[in-house]
């Protein structure tokens, strides 16, 4: 809805004006009561900037624009601001970036006037709906108020509707170009469509994504037709990213991919897919990004990344982002699971700056939660750190996308750990076999020891007579180990080296080791990776 009503899209076509006919959209508004009379100078990333042929139709707009978003929306803040020419500073040809930074002040502005709203929902002990609210009863005296709320709600569905139609409405184009009418990915505005006749199959995997860096490259532009340029190629690199994931994850997997799409609006995205299929449609969307922008590279946004042209100076000449995904049960609170989503996706772009290497700046991450019971569980695993070692690690996500070899200055790869755990489902996918590679006791108890400490842990797989152990710990070296050496010298790190399905890396500053239960992360999340059906969410 914030889109519909404060941008105004450059590749709209006529299905999309179509379902966009509405005058609580921007660019409906504008063309139905001041056609010919405004020129649009940037539009993008929840705002826009109108030019209007004199200071009294600017009024009229703000008036009449505010008052209809109101009617329509009147829990959400809209904020107009205005600069007439003779405000202007300077003699010379406007700078355009100079006004758009005087709108911006008179808006914060304006943020910083508002007054708190307060509302009182309940008055005492009633029954409480679904949104929070008091259920109320209307007396038969307040038939007409009845009348008139019911309308009201139609009016809103309406709206509602028409502002999905202009979200979906880019999506559907590019997945119809793709599938040539086979229809792998439906687009559903219905959670409980992905609730499983199976309960644990009735999770869903919600995508937060956000692009790096973006208000850095966003300054390097100096005019606002650069500025435009720059947020068009954004919508449409992204755009085209999601799209393409979401197919060829389906046609990969022969299967009919449904998606919700939340946010679509340049660099921020959230979808809702299903929980199976949420980690890897996000590490696709993530690699998608950097191959689409190394590929249509044009003047402002190698500019934007810093590129010069002669000397091919930054290393990396592509848009990254970052990503983090949240599997919860479909009945899960779900305003609790976009902002947990979104935590995440904060806490991938933080291991942007805990690397050592400058190279680990320009790549894309990606880390993961997952809440099994109505309730977060990361206060369970907080109690669990309180009495574990300071120097056991028990994740190693976030987990870095673009990265081929396993391990790189303390950053793990995403495709190492995919590997891992493919090879790792195919062997317990074969249990029933005449060979039993991994004992699924053995797995559980690596489940309750792992938080115990090194001792106990270690002595688990000491003790271990399945060979179940060393079969794990093989699996981890294979796919985290391959490019070092049995022990890797580093001046600043100490020596690292795999042990018991873990990596040991010593401190040499501190003069100490580090743990870090790689087969945590692996046998959490398992059981909600898309693979062979008799393993799919959770037997083990």
């Amino acid at each position: 809805m914030i889109k519909a009503i404060t941008e105004i899209p450059e590749d709209m076509d006529a299905d999309s004006k179509l379902g966009a006919n509405s005058q609580v959209m921007l660019v409906t508004f504008l063309e139905r009561y001041f056609s010919k009379e405004y020129l649009v100078i940037y539009s993008g990333g929840g705002n826009s900037m109108l030019q209007f042929h004199d200071e009294e139709q600017a009024k009229k707009f703000s008036r009449n624009y505010s008052l209809e978003v109101l009617r329509y929306y009147p829990n959400i803040e809209l904020y107009i601001s205005k600069i007439s020419e003779q405000e202007i500073p300077g003699e010379a040809e406007p700078d355009m970036k100079v006004i758009r930074q005087l709108l911006n002040q008179r808006s914060d502005l304006l943020k910083d006037k508002r007054r708190a709203m307060f509302r009182r929902w309940s008055y005492g002990v009633e029954k409480i709906g679904e949104d929070g609210k008091p259920v109320l009863k209307l007396s038969e005296l307040a038939e007409e108020t009845e009348t008139e709320s019911g309308a009201n709600t139609e009016m809103d569905d309406e709206v509602l509707d028409k502002a999905r139609r202009f979200l979906f409405g880019r999506l559907e184009k590019r997945l119809k170009e793709m599938d040539d009418g086979q229809n792998l990915v439906q687009i559903t505005t219905k959670l409980l469509n992905y609730k499983g006749k199976n309960e644990r199959k009735s999770f869903i995997g919600i995508i937060a994504l956000d692009g790096n860096r973006m208000g850095e490259m966003f300054h390097r532009l100096n005019t606002i037709d650069e500025m435009k340029e720059f947020s068009s190629e954004i919508e449409r690199i992204y755009a085209d990213a999601v799209a393409g994931a979401l197919y060829h994850y389906a046609v990969r997997h022969n299967k009919k991919l449904q998606v919700t799409p939340v946010l679509m609006s340049g660099d921020d995205i959230c979808l809702v897919t299903q929980a199976e299929d949420a980690l890897d449609i996000a590490a696709d969307i993530l690699q998608q990004i950097q191959t689409l922008s190394l590929k249509k590279t044009g003047s402002v946004l190698r500019k934007a990344l810093q590129v010069d042209s002669a000397k091919q100076s930054v290393q990396h000449p592509y848009l990254t982002a970052c990503a983090g995904v949240v599997i919860v049960k479909v009945t899960y609170p779900f305003f609790d699971a976009i902002k947990l989503a979104e935590k995440l996706c904060h806490h991938a772009k933080e291991a942007l700056y805990h690397s050592t290497e400058n190279e680990s700046a320009s790549g894309s991450f990606i880390d993961w939660d997952i809440v099994q019971g109505q309730v977060s569980v990361q206060t369970a695993y907080e109690k669990r750190l309180d009495k574990a070692r300071k120097h056991d690690h028990y994740r190693i996500r976030p987990l870095r996308i673009d990265q081929e070899v396993g391990i790189d200055n303390g950053v793990y790869s995403y495709n190492a750990f995919r590997n891992l755990v493919g090879e790792l489902r195919g062997m317990l996918n074969r249990q029933n076999s005449s060979k039993q590679d991994i004992s699924s006791s053995f797995i559980e108890k690596i489940k309750n020891q792992v938080y115990n400490g090194w001792e106990s842990y270690s002595l688990l797989f000491e003790l271990d007579q399945t060979r179940s152990g060393a079969t794990l710990s093989q699996l981890v070296e294979k796919h985290f180990m391959q490019d070092y050496s049995p022990i890797e010298i580093d001046s600043n790190r100490g020596w690292i080296r795999p042990q018991y399905g873990a990596i040991i890396e010593r401190n040499a500053l501190d003069n100490h080791n580090e743990y870090r239960y790689v087969l945590n992360d692996v046998l959490e999340t398992i059981s909600f990776i898309h693979g062979e059906e008799e393993f799919a969410h959770g037997k083990q």
